[in-house]
């Protein structure tokens, strides 16, 4: 071909530098032209009309994801590298005074390899990231993400493309450029160490099911606490409630404790587990007047009267008269115990079917502790704790009327108001 061009630029009267010029730069700008419409006819009119004969509903999950990443709009491009492959021979001459432009031949078909090779490099990506989308949009919510694998298999794409045309550029055989990356293992291994650390770390999060996308997870060593937005072969990104973006790598996930708030979700019950500190000077023997006002309290009244029998049938049998110690009697800081676990039984936003444990903890200098160990049966966080809020608004409220007083330390600012309240 470029024999023929520079036969028919000799008819202008150039001198032969610019005529072989002029030829070589028509025969290039053929060559690219005739590139640049097979890509055009390619993209606009051949796939156009497979994306519309294999996706004729155009509303399914499977065409949405195609849509999004459009992997047939790469063969475009493996088209018009073909094209400039095939075209190559189009730089050949018999003019031994210009040979040195067939050189240019092996440059082209060089370049169309390696163009090819993106083109099919990028399509396969763009087939990872559909059969991504595909499961993302159609998977369960209790099965696990497959984004760290897909982003394995590109790595493993990439690296094979970037073997491939380095050995074409360096005119040496793939196996050649594998057995001299093998001397320098070490120094690969240094350099994708996150990524090893990465892909094992997923493997070991999918196997065990240990997070997904949208967990609620606490990190208290790296300060985390947030909901899961993304996992990846390298990183982990977490919402945290503060509206805060932590991105941590994902190797963290195995390497440190994560608390994961799935298990309450699915539950459907969420914790209450506090405790009120009863001052122990303010624990005593219930007399008569506290019993009686006490036995009012419908939750009470069944307990109190059903103890009192069975204490006056008891104490009767050994003749306590003289001193009560000697005997059975109730306390307030007991009846209030029992007051707190029939309020809590009867309230509508605790579950019965899980733990449910009203208990006295240890003695300490802040008094005794009466811990509430609860679910409740709403785990929207707002809810949660108003509901919370509630049952303690209540119990603080109701100790006076068992005689009996939260444990506070006296501070002056405390000795100031109470002088304040008393004027």
């Amino acid at each position: 071909m470029l024999d023929e061009a520079i036969s028919f630029n000799k008819f202008f009267g150039l001198n032969f530098e610019l005529t072989a010029a002029l030829s070589i730069f028509q025969v290039i700008l053929l060559i690219f032209g005739l590139t640049f419409v097979v890509y055009f006819l390619t993209k606009n009119y051949i796939i156009k009309h497979l994306r519309k004969t294999i996706f004729l509903k155009k509303d399914t999950v499977f065409s949405a994801a195609f849509q999004q990443y459009k992997p047939f709009d790469n063969l475009a491009h493996l088209a018009a590298a073909v094209t400039v492959y095939s075209l190559a021979d189009l730089m050949e001459t018999s003019d031994s005074s210009i040979t040195w432009i067939n050189e240019s031949i092996e440059w082209l078909e060089d370049g169309g390899v390696i163009y090819s090779t993106l083109a099919v490099v990028w399509f396969l990506l763009s087939l990872l990231n559909v059969s991504n989308s595909y499961y993302e949009r159609v998977k369960e919510p209790h099965q696990p993400s497959i984004k760290g694998y897909i982003q394995l298999v590109k790595i493993i794409f990439i690296s094979t493309a970037v073997v491939l045309i380095v050995s074409l550029l360096l005119d040496k055989s793939p196996m050649a450029f594998l057995t001299g990356l093998g001397a320098a293992s070490a120094i690969i291994i240094l350099v994708f160490k996150d990524t090893i650390l990465g892909f094992v770390a997923s493997v070991q999060v999918a196997s065990y099911d240990m997070v997904r996308v949208g967990d609620w997870i606490t990190i208290k060593k790296l300060n985390v606490d947030g909901d899961i937005e993304d996992v990846s072969l390298n990183t982990v990104k977490i919402r945290n409630f503060d509206k805060t973006v932590t991105t941590i790598p994902t190797s963290s996930l195995i390497t440190n404790g994560v608390q994961n708030w799935r298990g309450m979700e699915e539950t459907k019950g969420r914790r209450i587990k506090r405790a009120i500190n009863i001052d122990i000077k303010t624990i005593k023997f219930c007399d008569d007047d506290l019993l009686k006002r006490l036995s009012k309290i419908t939750t009470l009244t069944k307990y109190i009267d059903d103890v009192t029998i069975e204490i006056g049938t008891y104490n009767a049998k050994i003749n306590t008269e003289a001193e009560r110690l000697n005997g059975r009697a109730l306390t307030n800081i007991g009846l209030f115990r029992k007051y707190v676990y029939n309020y809590l039984k009867e309230n509508e936003f605790i579950r019965n079917d899980l733990t449910f444990l009203i208990r006295q903890l240890q003695p300490s200098q802040s008094g005794i502790p009466i811990e509430i160990y609860v679910f409740t049966n709403d785990t929207n966080w707002i809810n949660y704790e108003n509901i919370q809020s509630d049952i303690f608004d209540h119990l603080l409220a109701a100790l006076p009327e068992f005689e009996l007083a939260a444990f506070q330390i006296i501070s002056d600012t405390n000795e100031h108001l109470n002088s304040v309240l008393k004027k």
